[in-house]
């Protein structure tokens, strides 16, 4: 943990550095969003069983811009998932809040390119299957660091077309089950993997073992609204073969409730 309270200072010096432009304010927004959101979950750890289902995903979002951007939000899903192979059902939460910072590479009439950092220093996801009652819970929580990369482009006066990508780099994260979580037995009994290897808190994982890739696809329309396409798919080993799955497709409508653009006004030639 001390290795990751280091690099957060790195990061949030870095940014602040960055922040101190000379640039005047020029945009300030605060959003609401809400969508819905079709969801897959599965982890082979216990069953090759895949589930899917459908769920309601809010998200708030404060950003301001000068040359560069800065957003603090959160966003989220509630929903339940259904097995494919038998009857039954899992109620599902997921909640994430972040601070992305965006630096301008290449700033034109025509089109912008953007790349930064997204800080998500709470991931939390809960799952709780239904009829297991105190057994059925299922909780991975952890801190994730992601490159991030993002195009704009103007279509025309009133529609703005932008998208942009996250990649992480490493992660704090822990996978926290009930006792009576449901295991395959027969898995249990060979000696494959005990529950022993799943309890060293939030252990760093890298990239290569943590694979957490996101892209919203965006369209923005005059001041205030914006029609939005999310993907975002996690994959990651608390066992060494035995991969954990879950993602989700969303489509979102968002409302600036606060949107205040300010233009730098020139000094008169005396």
């Amino acid at each position: 943990m001390k290795n990751f309270y280091f690099l957060l200072f790195l990061v949030i010096t870095y940014s602040s550095g960055f922040a101190q432009d000379s640039t005047k304010t020029r945009l300030f927004t605060f959003d609401v969003g809400v969508g819905g959101a079709a969801t897959s979950f599965q982890d082979v750890k216990y069953s090759t069983v895949h589930w899917s289902g459908f769920g309601f995903t809010p998200r708030l979002e404060l950003s301001w811009r000068k040359k560069f951007i800065h957003s603090f939000g959160v966003e989220g899903i509630l929903g339940s998932e259904q097995p494919k192979t038998f009857d039954g059902g899992a109620k599902t939460y997921w909640g994430v809040a972040f601070y992305k910072f965006l630096y301008p590479l290449k700033l034109d009439k025509k089109y912008k390119v953007f790349v930064g950092a997204k800080l998500e220093p709470i991931d939390l996801s809960l799952r709780m299957i239904d009829g297991l009652y105190n057994n059925g819970s299922y909780l991975i929580y952890g801190t994730n660091m992601k490159a991030v990369g993002m195009f704009e482009q103007r279509i025309n006066n009133e529609w703005l077309f932008s998208a942009d990508l996250g990649f992480q780099l490493f992660s704090f994260m822990n996978e926290n089950m009930s006792f009576g979580y449901a295991a395959d037995q027969n898995t249990l009994e060979d000696g494959k993997y005990n529950y022993n290897e799943m309890t060293a808190p939030f252990s760093f994982t890298p990239f290569w073992k943590f694979l957490n890739v996101e892209t919203n696809i965006n369209f923005h329309y005059g001041k205030r609204w914006v029609f939005s396409y999310v993907w975002h798919m996690q994959q990651s080993y608390a066992v060494k073969n035995y991969r954990l799955t879950r993602g989700y497709s969303a489509l979102m409508l968002s409302y600036h409730i606060i949107s205040k653009r300010k233009t730098p006004k020139s000094k008169d030639k005396k």
